[in-house]
């Protein structure tokens, strides 16, 4: 603020200037840098637009059966990801694998623990990440709800599935496809019906699968035959379906069913087949319904 002496009709006055700060003026003078950002918020909102368009066409590449339901959120299984890494021109490098040791309650256990790099070479996108799988794991670390011991498990199934969680993972991130919804799959043109569905409870791995009309009716008369065989020893009926669902996969580790909640429709129908030939064979007229599922073709007939 200062003085100055001005005159006005003969007479000298003395008026007092107020300098604005240099930050008001600031705000009132539309700067070169505002109109920056305005231009930089343009160029964000064309990249979600860009990035949005890659992810639907990225999910155009898949298929329903490549997509399984967890917790109501659509999750992309590892052989989905094979032709969306080949459409990006996808090069996963620096691939290294180390085991580390831990322990809990049940004792000491290994995991394997997968890092690496990926590149989109159309892209230009660019993602580190890591895959991780324990000597703990459901599939290859218990059997019959127990847990199996080290020399029972095949540590060159612990150590491929830590890489196959690695790649999965660095696609899904270089494309944008970690947190993929519904309505992005139904945008792509997949049809959300098809696809097979998994819901945990309380955080548990208990799995309950969703199943048309027909897969409920098939779960109930498996249900019911598994009882009746057991005569009516609920602990003897789950020790039944545990011995009726077991197959084991190409690695021949072997899978069991300890309760009809957790089994998918064609699960079902094939351990529905094995029990009813052995149900029938006993002599058994206590079918609970009087009409028979074609297991083969999944018609009802009268």
């Amino acid at each position: 603020m200062s003085n100055e002496e001005k005159v006005t009709n003969g007479e000298v006055r003395e008026e007092e200037i107020i300098e604005a700060p240099d930050n008001e003026m600031s705000i009132i003078n539309v700067s070169k840098d505002v109109i920056d950002i305005e231009k930089e918020i343009q160029k964000v909102e064309k990249q979600i637009e860009f990035f949005n368009r890659i992810k639907i066409v990225s999910l155009k590449l898949t298929k329903e059966k490549d997509w399984v339901f967890q917790q109501d959120s659509p999750y992309l299984m590892d052989r989905g990801t094979e032709n969306i890494a080949i459409a990006w021109g996808i090069d996963i490098s620096e691939v290294r694998l180390k085991q580390e040791w831990a322990e809990d309650e049940k004792g000491r256990y290994y995991s394997y623990v997968a890092t690496g790099k990926a590149y989109s070479k159309k892209l230009g996108r660019y993602v580190e990440d890591i895959g991780v799988c324990s000597q703990r794991d459901k599939f290859f670390g218990w059997v019959r709800g127990e847990l199996k011991e080290v020399h029972e498990i095949d540590m060159a199934n612990i150590r491929k599935k830590a890489v196959t969680n690695l790649y999965s993972r660095l696609i899904k991130r270089c494309i944008g496809l970690m947190s993929v919804t519904t309505e992005d799959l139904k945008e792509a043109g997949l049809d959300i019906r098809k696809i097979q569905g998994i819901k945990y409870k309380s955080g548990s791995q208990k799995a309950k699968a969703r199943l048309s009309a027909k897969g409920k009716e098939v779960q109930k008369k498996l249900g019911d035959m598994l009882l009746m065989m057991a005569n009516n020893d609920e602990k003897r009926a789950k020790e039944l379906l545990a011995q009726y669902s077991a197959w084991k996969d190409k690695d021949g580790k072997e899978h069991y069913a300890d309760s009809l909640a957790k089994m998918t429709e064609k699960w079902l129908m094939t351990t529905y087949g094995k029990v009813k030939k052995d149900f029938d064979a006993i002599g058994s007229n206590e079918e609970p319904e009087e009409k028979q599922m074609d297991i083969d073709n999944g018609e009802e007939n009268a």
